[in-house]
This record gives structure tokens, sequence and C-alpha cells, in this order.
């Protein structure tokens, strides 16, 4: 794998939301795109509520509120 291209590397679909990992090729960073269900205010149905998690190993690097500012921080970081 070349460095410098974002690799989906894996889905988790649960009862709580979906949680998609997204991996850079030729290094350690990860971003994982976490979509929630947070309950309506009146207790009727739900909305979604998606952040982005950066990891480098297992340590926790950042919190975005978009795909494209994880990337970016990243990149940054390179």
């Amino acid at each position: 794998m070349e460095t410098g291209k974002w690799v989906k590397v894996g889905k988790e679909i649960g009862p709580k939301g979906t949680t998609i990992t997204y991996a850079l090729s030729g290094t350690t960073y990860q971003i994982e795109s976490r979509k929630r269900h947070i309950p309506h205010a009146n207790g009727n149905g739900t909305w979604d509520h998606t952040t982005f998690f950066i990891f480098d190993k297992n340590d926790k690097l950042a919190e975005k509120m978009t795909l494209k500012d994880a990337k970016e921080f990243v990149e940054k970081l390179l």
C-alpha cells in the first residue's frame, strides 16, 4: 500500500449506531466515524449524530466534526 491513501478497513453496525474505521496506508493512523442514535427530547424516535475520532495505534489524538477535518489533522502530523 502506498502512503497517503485512506482505506476503509472496518464497519460495525449495532443498536446504538454505526462505526466505520479508515486507515492511512503506510502509517499507524486511523479515523473512526461514529454515528450514534440520539433520542429525541420527547422520547419519540432518534436523530443521528456523527463525530470522527483520530487514533495513532491505541492513542486517541483528537475528535473532529467532519471527516475532512479529521483527515487534515492527520495529514498535518505527517
